[in-house]
């Protein structure tokens, strides 16, 4: 007992009613049965609707190792739910465990993230890596246990299952600097770090790794960083969300009006905002940062999807749009072009000026460079 275990799903979270995309938790064991385990989260972690049958996962020196699938719950911190037990009963998996590794591995890739010049994958074993230059030069091994991977210009982040966000400047090679613990969210520009906490609370920092973090509000669901902008979403029922340009203190601005916006996740690059909604519709806003009626003046708002979005991603002149059918889709230039379907059956999508990237339904990390209809390689 006292383990501490992580779990898994495509459920209901806290602030989202059909995520699409798996999530994780820690939590605890605190007791041990014939058949079963009784598990409490450690932080904000919540096993909710939809989660029936995921995994709890024990960390390992080379890995996970599965224990157990999850039977049951308490329902505490879901969306929608009044309770607050964060408790849950995972069925056992010891008797079978021979059986399940005879048959099944790991997917070769989890997530992957890229620039023009780099590329960073989380594999299957949740360790990480990253290439730079050409598509086919070796690897760097970095670290283990890994959530998510960002590269950004010469910066490289990685946020852990335990909640520990490392981040590296310059060299492939450089050491990791420990930037914040407790976090369940990491944001990287090429000049600003930003993180959300197991608390919910947003803290971005400037320049130099070392410098002190400022903080930018409370009950944070998403956060999004460039060099000059700054953007969250609430967690709360309502979704509200808010953008900042300039210094890191100066004032919000938001759309105003009595409607509320139900956004999930926020996305930031150059002068676009990107919003990705509960309902599975995806929009980008254009321009200065004027929400106002003034129809020459204001942020021009052009709608990607109407539902079916299960990811939004944004990089220089190019967005790519994840549906909840895995097909990937990407458009380059002005916001009035089409979308090209770059892949169907794709997990997770990444794009930059030069390079798209997907992973496969199968586990497979496959990249191209140059326009949106060159060939793929596939890196892992």
């Amino acid at each position: 007992m006292g383990d501490k275990v992580l779990a898994a799903g495509f459920g209901r979270t806290g602030g989202e009613w059909i995520p699409d995309r798996a999530h994780a938790g820690e939590f605890s064991v605190t007791a041990v049965a014939d058949g079963l385990l009784d598990v409490a989260a450690t932080a904000d972690g919540a096993i909710c609707r939809g989660d029936a049958g995921g995994p709890v996962l024990r960390p390992v020196t080379n890995g996970y190792q599965l224990l157990g699938v999850h039977s049951r719950s308490w329902l505490g911190g879901c969306l929608g739910e009044t309770g607050t037990r964060r408790e849950a009963v995972e069925a056992r998996l010891d008797d079978i465990g021979p059986w399940i590794a005879a048959n099944s591995g790991y997917p070769n890739a989890l997530q992957l993230s890229t620039t023009d010049t780099r590329v960073g994958v989380v594999k299957g074993d949740y360790g990480t890596q990253v290439k730079e230059g050409a598509l086919n030069t070796a690897w760097t091994a970095l670290t283990a246990n890994a959530k998510d991977i960002i590269v950004v210009d010469d910066r490289i982040g990685v946020l852990t299952h335990d909640g520990v966000a490392y981040v590296k400047d310059g060299a492939t090679t450089a050491a990791f600097v420990t930037v914040h613990t407790g976090v369940k969210q990491l944001a990287l520009s090429a000049d600003r770090v930003g993180v959300v906490t197991t608390a919910g609370v947003a803290y971005v920092k400037e320049g130099a790794l070392h410098t002190a973090w400022v903080n930018q509000g409370s009950n944070v669901a998403s956060l999004a960083v460039t060099d000059t902008r700054v953007g969250i979403v609430s967690d709360d029922v309502f979704g509200d969300y808010k953008v900042k340009e300039g210094g890191l203190n100066a004032a919000w601005t938001g759309p105003t009006g009595t409607g509320r916006p139900m956004v999930s996740r926020i996305v930031l690059s150059g002068s676009r905002v990107g919003l990705l909604y509960r309902s599975g519709a995806a929009t980008v806003y254009e321009g200065n940062l004027k929400w106002g009626a003034d129809a020459a003046n204001k942020t021009k708002s052009y709608t990607l999807v109407s539902s079916g979005a299960a990811d939004l991603t944004i990089n220089d002149d190019r967005v790519g749009v994840l549906t909840t059918a895995g097909v990937a889709l990407v458009k380059e230039g002005a916001m009035t072009t089409a979308f090209v379907t770059e892949y169907t059956g794709a997990r997770d999508l990444a794009v930059s000026g030069s390079r798209v990237g997907v992973v496969t339904l199968d586990g497979a990390a496959l990249v191209k460079h140059g326009g949106l209809s060159a060939a793929w390689s596939t890196i892992w």
